[in-house]
């Protein structure tokens, strides 16, 4: 990754799980977007990553470490009949985002509160799925910790 890392941190998750939902055979039809895309036409299932929070971290500017707090909403949205089908299919997809979040790359962005399954509010066979990541980007090592 690039010094810019805390800038381009939200564009590396989209690259990094639309490349994972591409090699795989049952998340090949998942679209990923971030939440500064254009939202005119929405192609279910769809993975939409917001940005909360990219700033400045005053208790680490010690002139020794200069962090950034970062923290970051999936939004996996899936389409059904009836939305039973709905419900369990944006479960799967979070259940792989999870999994992936896990690995090596992303296991110091840190999973908060929990994961729910809401119906679309203009639409019951929409069902929406939330999940959240936090951490900190040392902005001189493109290191990511974990927050306390």
């Amino acid at each position: 990754m690039d010094n810019e890392l805390d800038e381009t941190l939200l564009y590396q998750l989209k690259d990094d799980l639309t490349e994972l939902f591409n090699s795989s055979i049952d998340y090949q039809d998942v679209d990923v977007k971030t939440g500064y895309e254009d939202f005119t036409e929405i192609k279910y299932p769809c993975v939409i990553i917001y940005e909360l929070e990219n700033s400045p971290d005053d208790r680490y500017y010690d002139m020794q470490e200069h962090v950034n707090n970062v923290a970051y909403q999936f939004t996996v949205m899936s389409e059904g009949i009836y939305g039973e089908d709905a419900v369990k299919r944006v479960m799967l997809i979070m259940d792989y985002i999870t999994k992936y979040m896990r690995g090596r790359r992303y296991s110091s962005l840190k999973k908060i509160n929990s994961t729910g399954v809401l119906p679309h509010p203009n639409d019951t066979n929409i069902k929406i799925g939330y999940m959240r990541y936090e951490g900190c980007i040392n902005i001189d090592t493109n290191t990511i910790y974990r927050r306390n």
